[in-house]
């Protein structure tokens, strides 16, 4: 069974990096940087929201709704339609809460692709890790507490592949969120993190 980064790493290949450069008016490289940085915090944050009972029941409910069979990662174009990113934007509010806005300027300031540019790539990058993490749930036939041990297992496999980029990752998500969060540190760091999430 696939892990949830390496399925998503078989999606982003250079010409769906290149596309969304271009919807988004950035360039390839600030969106593989930023996406080697936002996957990683997605299932961060989604491991922690499915880390009680009550929160896992509601991801297992909205995977089986909606991202059973991971349809979408083998839609591309899809991804980048409107109300893909439109459901991303949803599934962003959920995950992040009142952090949403802060992470994306933070990550648009670090990146160069602007708070609206990075904005617009984590509702890209939202609905492909549901997509993931739905076809992981399904073939692995997990419930409730088997879907919590597979955020727990890839978040272990992303702490082992890059420690210190994962553990900054996590002192951002346990910030208020009211403050500077300070990405460009992670990034200049991250090139283990770039080349591990890229890396064919």
């Amino acid at each position: 069974m696939s892990g949830i980064m390496d399925m998503i790493t078989q999606q982003l290949g250079s010409s769906m990096v290149d596309q969304m450069a271009s919807k988004l008016g950035g360039n390839s490289d600030g969106i593989k940087r930023a996406s080697a940085m936002a996957v990683p915090m997605l299932i961060e944050a989604l491991k922690r929201n499915a880390g009680s009972t009550k929160g896992a029941e509601a991801l297992a409910g909205a995977l089986d709704k909606n991202h059973s069979d991971g349809g979408i990662l083998g839609n591309l174009g899809g991804l980048l339609g409107g109300s893909s990113m439109q459901n991303g934007g949803k599934i962003l509010g959920h995950v992040f809460g009142g952090k949403q806005d802060n992470l994306a300027q933070q990550l648009g300031k670090a990146t160069g692709l602007g708070g609206k540019g990075a904005g617009d790539l984590m509702s890209m990058l939202a609905p492909m890790v549901m997509g993931a993490l739905g076809k992981a749930k399904q073939q692995s036939g997990s419930g409730v507490s088997g879907l919590q041990d597979l955020l727990r297992q890839e978040q272990n496999t992303i702490q082992r592949r890059q420690p210190k980029q994962m553990g900054m990752i996590q002192g951002m998500l346990d910030s208020d969120g009211d403050g500077d969060v300070d990405m460009s540190d992670i990034l200049k760091k991250g090139s283990g993190l770039l080349s591990g999430f890229f890396k064919r």
